[in-house]
C-alpha cells in the first residue's frame, strides 16, 4: 500500500462533494488528496516519513476562493506601500483628517498620500446626507505641500486635494471627462470628488508608477493576507492596458507579467485566475477593446492550474451610494434620473448596443465576460446581451458572470439560470452598504444579494470581497449571507432572503471552482482534486451565526505544502 505524504486524523472534514458529507480524515500524496475517509481508513497509509497531523476535533474543509478582487491593489494599499484602509478604524471625516494629518508628518513634502476605504455611511457627517461627502476644502489646509488620493470603499469614487488638483493641471476650465463625474461646484471649479474611473483617471495618470519589485511586493503582501484567511485560490478581477494609468499600474497590464515571474520561480502561495481589462479606462466602448487586445503582449500559459487568463472583465455602471448604477427607476429626490451605463452614448438604447458589441466580441474570440453589473437596469440589460451572443454566436459553455449583480431581481433569474449565467457575489460588503444604498434607491437595497431566491432558480453563485473594498475575510462573508444583518445598524434585511451555513461554505469553494471551470480540480475535498486545505479553530455548524466572522483559521494547506499557521 503507497504510503502518504501527510495525513490529518481525528478531524472533521467537510468535504463539499455532491452530498455535502463528513468524514474525519485525509491522505495527501504529491499535492493532491489521495484518499477521504474516518480514522481507520487513512491510517494505513501513515509510513515512517509521513507527517500526521492530529487536528483534535477541529474543521478541515477545501480552501476557500475569492471569487473577485483586486490582489495587486489591495496589496499596495497595505501599510508596506501605502495608507492602510481607513474602515473600520474611521468614523468621521475628522477622523479622516486625523488620519491623514498622521501621515503627512511620516512622508516627504510632495509625496503622494493615498488612502483607501472611507465610507459614507460610518461618517457622521455624511450618515443623514447623501449629498455629502470628503472634499478637497476637508484636507486643505492640513495637506498644503502634498497631494493626496483617498479612494472610497468601492474604488468608484476619489476625494484629492487641492495641491493634487493644482499638480494635474485641474481647474474650473478643465473639460470634463469622456465618462463619470467631476463634480464641480456652484460656481464650475471641482470640488476633488471624481466619480468612476474615466474621471479618475484624471488625476491617477499623474501618479507615480509602481516599480517591478514594488509591485512583486503588493502580490506577496495579498498573497500572505488570503492565506491568513484559508484562501487559497482567488480571480484577480481587472489588469490590462485599460489599468495602466490607476494608481501607479495596480491595475495595469505589467502586473499581468509580474504574475507570471512569479508563477515560474514558484513564488505564488494561491492560484490565480486573471480578468483582462482591455481599453483604457475599463473598456469604455468596443474601439477600446479592439485596440487593446491588438497592442497587448500577453504572457504563454504554462501551468492554468496556477496562473491563467480566461476572462474579459467590462464595467457597465457604478454603485447607488453615488447615484452611478444604472437604475430602472428613478433615483430618490432625482426625479428624471436613474443613473447612467459607463458606455458610450446619450441614451440606454445606445449603451445596450455598445454593450452588445463589447460582449460579442468576448463571446466570439472564446472569453468568458466577466461584466460588472449593480443597477437593477444594468444586470438586466448585461443579461439579455449575454443571451443574446450565446443565441447568435453558439459555442462551448464560456460561463459568462455578472459581477456584484447587487440588483439582481427574480424576474431576470431564469433567464439567466437557463443560460448558465453565473453571479459573483460579495456578501460582507452588503454588510455596510444597505443603508447607503438605502437612501437612494429605496427598498430595493434591502433585497441586494438576495441569493436564496437567485440559488433556488439553479443560479451559480461565488462569492468573494472585492478587495480592497472590504478585507478578504470569507468567514465574515458567511456570516452577512446567513444573518443579513447590517453592520451599520444591525438591523436584518429581507432575513428570507438567508442562506443555510452549508450553502453559503459551498459558495466561498465549489460554486468558485465552478466558475473558473476549476471544479474537477479543487473546491472540495475529494480523491484526485489537489490538496487546497484550511483548519479554523471552530466549528462553523455550531458557532453562533452573528459570530461567524470571528473565527480564526489555524492552518492553510496549497498543493500540499503548508502557507500558513497561526
Amino acid at each position: 500500500m503507497a504510503t502518504a505524504d501527510t495525513v490529518f486524523v481525528n478531524g472533521k472534514v467537510v468535504t463539499v462533494d455532491k452530498e455535502f458529507s463528513f468524514k474525519q480524515a485525509i491522505a495527501i500524496k504529491d499535492g493532491t488528496i489521495f484518499d477521504v475517509g474516518f480514522d481507520s481508513d487513512i491510517k494505513p497509509y501513515i509510513g515512517s516519513k509521513t507527517e500526521v497531523i492530529d487536528l483534535k476535533g477541529r474543521m478541515i474543509l477545501p480552501g476557500s476562493h475569492d471569487a473577485h478582487m483586486h490582489g495587486v491593489y489591495f496589496g499596495m494599499s497595505s501599510p508596506k506601500v501605502s495608507l492602510n484602509h481607513m474602515y473600520p478604524n474611521v468614523k468621521s471625516i475628522q477622523d479622516m483628517r486625523d488620519t491623514v494629518a498622521q501621515k503627512v508628518k511620516e512622508v516627504k513634502p510632495g509625496q503622494w498620500i493615498k488612502g483607501i476605504g472611507w465610507q459614507t455611511g460610518f461618517l457622521e457627517e455624511c450618515k443623514n446626507d447623501p449629498n455629502r461627502l470628503p472634499r478637497k476644502g476637508d484636507f486643505d489646509d492640513i495637506t498644503p505641500d502634498n497631494p493626496i488620493v483617498l479612494s472610497d470603499f468601492s474604488l468608484h469614487t476619489i476625494t484629492v486635494n487641492s495641491k493634487a488638483l493644482e499638480l494635474c493641471g485641474i481647474n474650473k476650465d478643465t473639460p470634463n471627462p469622456p465618462a463619470g463625474e467631476m463634480e464641480r461646484d456652484a460656481d464650475g471649479n471641482p470640488t476633488g470628488v471624481f466619480k468612476e474611473f474615466a474621471a479618475q483617471a484624471m488625476v491617477m495618470r499623474h501618479f507615480p508608477s509602481l516599480t517591478d519589485e514594488e509591485l512583486k511586493t503588493a502580490i506577496r503582501f495579498t498573497q500572505d493576507e488570503l492565506n491568513k484567511n484559508g484562501v487559497t485560490s482567488y480571480n484577480e478581477s481587472s489588469l490590462g492596458p485599460g489599468g495602466d494609468l490607476i494608481f501607479g499600474g495596480a491595475l495595469g497590464e505589467r502586473a499581468i507579467h509580474i504574475y507570471k515571474q512569479m508563477q515560474d520561480s514558484g513564488d505564488l502561495t494561491a492560484r490565480v485566475t486573471l480578468g483582462l481589462l482591455m481599453g483604457e479606462y475599463g473598456a469604455i466602448s468596443y474601439d477600446d477593446v479592439v485596440s487593446g487586445f491588438e497592442k497587448i503582449k500577453l504572457p504563454e500559459v504554462t501551468d492554468p492550474n496556477w496562473f491563467e487568463m480566461p476572462m474579459l472583465k467590462m464595467f457597465v455602471d457604478g454603485v447607488p451610494m453615488t447615484r452611478t448604477a444604472w437604475m430602472l427607476d428613478d433615483y430618490i429626490g432625482m426625479p428624471g434620473y436613474h443613473g447612467r451605463a459607463a458606455l458610450p452614448g446619450e441614451n440606454d438604447e445606445d449603451y445596450q448596443n455598445e454593450m452588445q458589441k463589447i460582449i460579442d466580441y468576448g463571446h466570439t474570440h472564446g472569453y468568458q465576460m466577466g461584466i460588472h453589473a449593480v443597477g437593477d437596469r444594468a444586470c438586466k440589460v448585461a443579461t439579455e446581451c449575454l443571451v443574446n451572443a450565446m443565441r447568435e454566436y453558439p459555442r462551448a459553455n464560456l460561463r459568462h458572470y455578472l459581477i456584484h449583480a447587487f440588483s439582481m431581481t427574480n424576474d431576470m433569474a431564469p433567464l439567466a439560470a437557463q443560460y448558465n449565467i453565473g453571479m459573483s457575489m460579495q456578501s460582507s460588503i452588503a454588510a455596510f452598504v444597505y443603508e447607503p444604498s438605502e437612501a437612494t434607491i429605496g427598498k430595493l437595497a434591502s433585497r441586494a444579494y438576495g441569493m436564496k431566491e437567485l440559488m433556488g432558480y439553479g443560479i451559480n453563485i461565488a462569492n468573494g470581497s472585492d478587495a480592497p473594498c472590504d478585507y478578504p475575510n470569507w468567514r465574515k462573508g458567511l456570516e452577512t449571507s446567513v444573518t443579513r444583518k447590517s453592520d451599520t445598524t444591525g438591523r436584518l434585511h429581507c432575513p428570507e432572503l438567508a442562506i443555510s451555513v452549508a450553502d453559503g461554505i459551498r459558495t466561498y469553494t465549489i460554486n468558485g471552482a465552478w466558475q473558473e471551470h476549476k471544479e474537477n480540480l479543487r473546491g472540495s475535498v475529494e480523491v484526485g482534486k489537489v490538496a487546497d486545505l484550511q483548519v479554523l479553530e471552530e466549528d462553523l455548524f455550531l458557532v453562533d451565526k452573528n459570530e461567524l466572522g470571528k473565527v480564526q483559521v489555524d492552518m492553510t494547506m496549497v498543493n500540499g505544502n503548508v502557507v500558513y499557521t497561526r
